[in-house]
């Protein structure tokens, strides 16, 4: 029966959920910003892991040498629009079905194979606790959801079809041809936004800073981890595998740290410019070559 009393106890059951889950979210942030200072501090006086050992010896890519690589079933395996994610499925890291994964499965994954700080790995897992429904687990596709991993403006969402176009102007922008520099990145950064913008009606980045930094998040962790290499980038995208011998080009001893990726994904958002002039190498005939 509605009455006063039955929507007055409905509000403040409303509040209480509200406060409970602001407090747990607070309180996972106050324990993330504790342990990954720590690993901040380790790494400031710990030797940087030699080439060779980035990956533990324990665990699979140890010395470059990764599991079998095998292209995902399209009728019944699940994959993500994160190429970070099915390359490892396709190297059988995390299941090869894309299916039923932890969240302990995925944070560990991530953390070994692309030598990330466990607060980070725990940090970027955590962006999917929102698709779980309750389940404790997630399939790959779940994280199709807009603004989870897939943004407009994305480096990489564009390589789901294999030749694409606006990938190989991604990685045709580097300077000097064998690798991307931060100005390479931050450049086109601002070329996608511009195009997104213009050809998308319903771009959702303009007024929203959350994803515009997410969006500069996403393509300074692949400039870390890869160092801008052209070579191993194009397969890693195009192919969504390993290359042959690849380990993480970040050394750091405890992993790469929330810190160090807000440090560079600050400086990308920070310089982009939507309104820039194209470069004087951007000429139809490059634009030719590219395809």
């Amino acid at each position: 029966m509605v009455n006063l009393f039955t929507t007055t106890v409905g509000i403040l059951r409303r509040l209480i959920n509200l406060l409970i889950a602001l407090a747990s979210v607070l309180l996972f942030a106050v324990w993330l910003t504790i342990r990954d200072l720590y690993y901040c501090i380790a790494n400031l006086f710990l030797p940087r892991r030699h080439v060779g050992s980035v990956v533990p010896f324990d665990h699979p890519g140890h010395g470059g040498v990764w599991p079998q690589f095998q292209a995902p079933i399209q009728a019944t395996d699940s994959r993500s629009p994160c190429p970070a994610l099915n390359a490892l499925a396709n190297h059988d890291i995390l299941p090869r079905s894309g299916k039923h994964i932890s969240y302990k499965q995925l944070s560990h994954a991530i953390q070994h194979a692309y030598n990330l700080a466990p607060s980070f790995a725990d940090q970027l897992t955590a962006s999917a606790y929102q698709l779980d429904q309750g389940r404790g687990w997630i399939d790959l596709q779940d994280l199709s959801a807009l603004n989870v991993i897939q943004h407009d403006a994305s480096f990489t969402r564009t390589f789901l079809i294999r030749i694409s176009r606006a990938g190989h102007k991604f990685l045709s922008h580097a300077s000097n041809g064998k690798s991307l520099s931060l100005d390479d990145v931050v450049y086109f950064s601002g070329l996608r936004r511009a195009e997104c913008r213009r050809t998308n009606g319903q771009y959702s980045m303009t007024w929203s800073f959350l994803h515009q930094f997410f969006g500069s998040g996403n393509n300074a962790l692949i400039y870390s981890i890869f160092g801008g290499d052209v070579t191993d980038l194009r397969v890693w995208l195009a192919e969504e595998r390993f290359p042959d011998q690849w380990e993480p080009k970040n050394r750091e001893a405890r992993g790469h740290t929330i810190l160090q990726a807000m440090s560079t994904t600050l400086i990308i958002e920070l310089n982009i410019n939507e309104w820039q002039k194209l470069r004087s190498e951007n000429t139809v005939s490059n634009e030719a070559r590219e395809l």
